[in-house]
């Protein structure tokens, strides 16, 4: 009894703790036998983590993708994908072309100079007009490619006008300016005096043509006059025609002069206005 009293409680809840001697070496020899785990989790710190996948990131990888397409074509066209592929969109009339590589551009190089769409929104973004816009160039037909020269286009029209007699005042009629911005807005209709010009150049070039043509011929060229009366009948016109046989064996005629003769309309008038048409 005397040597339980004298048990101190911290040393006697130490040695609870102890194993005995063969309990402690079957417990050593378990634990040599646990290996520790090889796998390790790592946590990145600021500088490991990467910051540039953003959103921020994306748009500028987009915007220096964008930057390398060089050509001028593709400030009049869009990439997008179409189906999983690379097409070009035109800004304009919204159609879709090839555009599977940034270095082939010629194509859309021809498009953007043949599109109608393009050539009404520039001029009107130059030069402020406005045209009649029929349904066909809104989409809902497909447009052929082609090209527009002006210059021809006032020529067809005065050549129209020589052929089947049209009066000048028919470019400040309504209906046919309106018919005109139909077919093509980008052109523009000459007005009298305009026209008249034209008819000139036009009468000028055809006088050379002729002239060429007579030079050359090897055969004799009959000419006969005929006499005109215009439709109010009271001026008198005189057409000379030349009248000759070509290479082929075949009769041709050509008119050299349309020529005004006052009254009166005597045979020594007549005369004299038909050798001065042949000396000109």
């Amino acid at each position: 009894m005397e040597n339980v009293g004298n048990i101190d409680p911290l040393t006697s809840q130490d040695s609870a703790h102890q194993l005995a001697p063969g309990m402690e070496e079957s417990f050593n020899s378990s634990l040599n036998g646990l290996t520790p785990s090889k796998e390790t989790v790592e946590i990145p710190n600021d500088e490991t983590i990467d910051k540039t996948d953003t959103c921020d990131n994306i748009e500028e990888l987009a915007e220096k993708k964008k930057g390398k397409l060089r050509s001028k074509a593709w400030d009049h066209f869009i990439k997008v994908k179409v189906n999983g592929e690379d097409k070009a969109q035109c800004k304009y009339c919204k159609k879709f072309l090839g555009g599977k590589s940034s270095n082939e551009t010629k194509h859309l190089l021809q498009h953007m100079e043949t599109c109608i769409h393009r050539k009404i929104h520039e001029n009107k973004t130059t030069k402020g007009q406005t045209y009649i816009m029929p349904k066909s160039l809104q989409g809902k037909q497909e447009l052929g490619v082609g090209t527009y020269n002006a210059e021809k286009s006032r020529k067809e029209l005065a050549c129209a006008i020589i052929m089947h007699e049209y009066p000048l005042s028919i470019v400040d009629h309504i209906g046919f300016r309106r018919f005109v911005a139909s077919l093509q807005p980008l052109f523009h209709v000459p007005c009298r005096n305009t026209i008249r010009k034209e008819i000139f150049k036009v009468y000028e070039f055809e006088k050379t043509i002729t002239s060429k043509l007579l030079d050359s011929l090897q055969a004799r060229v009959a000419i006969t006059s005929d006499m005109w009366t215009s439709s109010n009948k009271k001026k008198g016109y005189m057409v000379v025609t030349a009248h000759y046989v070509d290479g082929a064996w075949n009769l041709q005629s050509c008119i050299l002069r349309f020529i005004y003769i006052p009254a009166p309309h005597s045979s020594d008038r007549l005369c004299a206005a038909l050798v001065k048409c042949l000396m000109d």
